[in-house]
């Protein structure tokens, strides 16, 4: 009888070669959904791929957003920074190098989204001194950097439809999972909605349900524990100066989540369950109104989506 490794050697298209869902996004900007053999083009099995992503040159198109987008994040307009964020974000790789000239030595580091850029697109522990190389990141938690494959992939789209893809054209990809797990810290400062979501790295599907567990006490107003509270948020004003206990619709302190950076805004607290929720980056942050600066305190938050996509680490 021969051996599993023989076996893999002589017919791995017939052992692990079943179609399996994708998202691609090209180095146009567009995105593609679909499903694809990737045990013809890749040294790995498509169950430990999470994503791949590509380190070739920036097309021109990307070029100038990455230009113009690297100009907003330091703007002052929150919704344009916060577009600049995600499209950067997405473009990955080639980002790295337009970026790191970018960034100024200053006595504040944080929070600042164009100094936690970096970490988005580059785990710590893939990085190293040739910045070109494509980063495959894997089911295990080890990111991998190489080259990425050449000639085509074949994808079905949902109607059907059979496209080739060059690989040469495939900024990023990822294999759809049943079910993704975090664990992750939400900062009060950090993470403040008035600052920066944390972009879990989850990109749900129209079939996801996202479940989220939190718990911690944070306090956003230094040494008044009137401010101070759980993921659920304040239940009264945190003084008699304020006559509501909600700013943006939500308590302050509150756990709140978007999906994207145009997202509606959605309460998630101590525990919750979302379904039917639009494609995009699942972010979450702890709710607050413009003077956030004394904010202090982390939330433990754990939470799980499923029929996603792991696009990137918690950053």
């Amino acid at each position: 009888m021969l051996s599993r490794a023989v076996l893999l050697s002589l017919c791995p298209v017939l052992l692990f070669g079943a179609q399996e869902w994708i998202l691609i996004r090209t180095t146009d900007g567009s995105q593609l959904e679909g499903q694809a053999d990737l045990v013809k083009t890749t040294k790995f099995r498509p169950s430990e791929i999470l994503s791949i992503h590509s380190g070739s040159p920036a097309s021109e198109k990307e070029t100038e957003s990455i230009t113009t987008a690297l100009i907003a994040v330091q703007g002052k307009e929150r919704q344009q920074r916060d577009r600049a964020v995600d499209e950067l974000t997405a473009i990955g790789v080639p980002v790295l190098t337009p970026l790191l000239k970018t960034l100024k030595d200053t006595d504040q580091h944080e929070p600042r989204p164009l100094y936690r850029l970096f970490e988005r697109i580059m785990p710590s522990d893939a990085d190293g001194v040739d910045r070109s190389l494509s980063l495959t990141r894997l089911q295990n938690g080890n990111s991998v950097r190489g080259a990425l494959p050449e000639g085509a992939l074949e994808v079905r789209k949902g109607n059907g439809e059979k496209v080739s893809v060059p690989w040469s054209t495939i900024r990023s990809l990822a294999v759809r999972k049943k079910s993704i797990q975090r664990a992750m810290p939400i900062h009060s400062l950090r993470h403040c909605n008035q600052i920066e979501y944390l972009d879990t790295g989850v990109v749900t599907t129209p079939g996801s349900k996202l479940n989220v567990n939190a718990h911690g006490f944070v306090r956003l107003s230094w040494n008044e524990d009137g401010w101070a509270s759980d993921p659920d948020g304040l239940k009264k004003p945190g003084s008699p100066a304020y006559k509501t206990n909600l700013v943006g619709g939500h308590p302050f302190g509150a756990l709140i989540g978007r999906v994207g950076s145009d997202g509606e805004v959605f309460f998630l607290g101590k525990q919750a369950v979302k379904t039917n929720l639009p494609a995009g980056r699942v972010k979450l942050a702890v709710n607050d109104n413009a003077h956030w600066q004394n904010n202090v305190g982390t939330y433990s938050v754990t939470m799980t989506v499923t029929d996603a996509y792991d696009l990137g680490n918690p950053q």
